[in-house]
């Protein structure tokens, strides 16, 4: 038995998809919403073909031809954390211009949406064992974006039972504002066990095609992936007509302490504290003094700020 195994259920919502009052306010008393089979299925092969592809072609590490992403069993010993064919590629600016997944979107927001340049490919090898910490992953996406709102969107391009582990969240917590210990060194993890194991909950089997979406509060972990084959999936990030948004664009001045970043439609000034959180990585904690070094012109960041002081700034993921 898994410790995925022993979470409970997440609550599904597809039968609120015609009633727009009913799914907000599902919303916003849970914090979550979770659909199955709701995305395009041609839209969704295509990215799973191109996850599949850098498996076999670039790393070796799934056989050619395969259609689930079972590993081979050659070493890796070097397989990357984060694999670096999947950045850049514009494979979710492809997968949301489908015009029946920007409309699924939309139908959830009520409108038109942004997306975030905030996101993130994921690829985990499968594990020998489960870590002592199946939850040590546990954050809150708002702590580390603060300064703009947004709605997470986590879909998976693979099957995932209980083994392959996928994503857990913990319904409720949403609302006790942030968990993360400030003092506690970078970056600031949410303690162990400050959230209850009985309080996290999973779907049953998550599918391609299913779409869980969460509010920027919600405390979610990965789980430990102990199957035969890697768990691909994706997570982008939206924000609705009118929500602030953040500040996202180019750097084209920066100094000790400030820069300005053209944003295509307006140049903006912000400075930088020793409140801000300057980052790239989550491990990361920067300097205001250090910024020419870290965001030099031609960086494309994402920032969120009060005013004009920076309250979050890292850089784009596209």
């Amino acid at each position: 038995m898994t410790f995925a195994s022993t979470l409970k259920a997440l609550d599904v919502h597809n039968d609120l998809l015609d009633d727009r009052e009913a799914l907000e306010d599902v919303y916003r008393a849970n914090g979550y919403l979770y659909f199955r089979d709701v995305l395009d299925r041609q839209a969704v092969e295509g990215v799973r073909a191109k996850f599949m592809s850098v498996l076999a072609d670039q790393y070796g590490q799934v056989d050619a031809g395969a259609f689930e992403p079972v590993w081979n069993g050659n070493d890796l010993t070097d397989f990357p954390g984060r694999v670096p064919e999947l950045e850049g590629s514009g494979i979710w600016q492809d997968f949301v211009a489908e015009p029946a997944i920007n409309k699924f979107f939309e139908k959830v927001a009520g409108g038109p949406v942004i997306w975030n340049p905030n996101m993130e490919y994921r690829v985990k090898p499968p594990l020998a064992a489960e870590s002592e910490d199946p939850l040590k992953g546990r954050h809150q996406d708002g702590f580390y974006n603060q300064g703009y709102h947004f709605r997470t969107c986590w879909m998976p391009f693979t099957e995932m039972d209980a083994s392959v582990g996928g994503l857990a969240i913990a319904p409720g917590w949403h609302t006790r504002g942030f968990l993360h210990d400030t003092d506690a060194p970078v970056p600031y993890p949410i303690p162990a066990g400050l959230i209850p194991d009985s309080d996290w909950a999973r779907a049953d089997t998550y599918r391609p095609g299913d779409v869980l979406m969460f509010c920027d509060t919600m405390p979610h972990s990965g789980l430990d992936n102990v199957s035969d084959r890697f768990r691909i999936s994706m997570d982008l990030r939206f924000s609705k007509i009118g929500e602030d948004t953040g500040v996202a664009g180019e750097v084209v001045e920066v100094g000790e302490g400030w820069f300005t970043i053209d944003t295509g439609s307006e140049q903006v000034t912000l400075r930088a504290t020793d409140q801000t959180y300057l980052r790239i990585f989550l491990s990361d904690r920067y300097e205001p003094h250090q910024m020419p070094d870290i965001y030099p012109v031609g960086t494309k960041v994402l920032c969120g700020r009060d005013g004009d002081l920076a309250l979050v700034v890292k850089k784009q993921k596209l």
